[in-house]
């Protein structure tokens, strides 16, 4: 699903990375759907009390499935589902914040089926795609409002009111 080539290969000092990762600067996509961003808080081996995060890209709904069962998921800051332009209502790439993940089993098999922010279920961005009522489901991830971390907005500082502010 996703793809770099030798040209995006971003050179990062070795004494500060994993000795078998790449860096990259660019990745692409050709196959165009749904995909999702997990951001995970790194839990803090000092006691610091500082917070590191890292963000996976993950491109299948099972994938993901997987990843949430892997973790503590009270680790899980954020889950963001990146929709395709093909099934966006704007026609363009799209995101949707999402709350809540759910395994779904039927006679067919096995499917993510996901809440946005706003209650709405949907399956890896697909609307109106959900699984059957008779699923037997199990829940692997409920984000909480409180814990989407609230960012102050950067106040612009320019020229004329700090001038304003010395000259009263």
């Amino acid at each position: 699903m996703f793809i770099s080539l030798p040209q995006y290969e971003f050179p990062f000092p070795s004494g500060l990375a994993d000795p078998d990762a790449k860096h990259w600067r660019v990745m692409e996509m050709r196959l165009h759907a749904p995909w999702f961003l997990l951001t995970v808080e790194l839990p803090d081996p000092e006691g610091l009390e500082m917070s590191v995060s890292y963000t996976l890209c993950i491109a299948w709904e099972q994938d993901l499935a997987d990843a949430l069962q892997a973790i503590d998921t009270e680790r899980v800051l954020g889950l963001v589902a990146m929709i395709p332009a093909w099934c966006s209502p704007t026609g363009q790439w799209s995101s949707r914040q999402v709350s809540e993940v759910w395994l779904r089993t039927d006679a067919g098999g096995k499917s993510v089926t996901l809440k946005d922010i706003a209650g709405e279920e949907f399956d890896g961005g697909i609307p109106g795609a959900t699984a059957q009522a008779d699923a037997a489901s199990e829940l692997l991830l409920r984000l909480r409002p409180s814990k989407a971390r609230q960012l102050r907005p950067r106040q612009p500082a320019s020229g004329r009111s700090r001038r304003a502010a010395r000259t009263e």
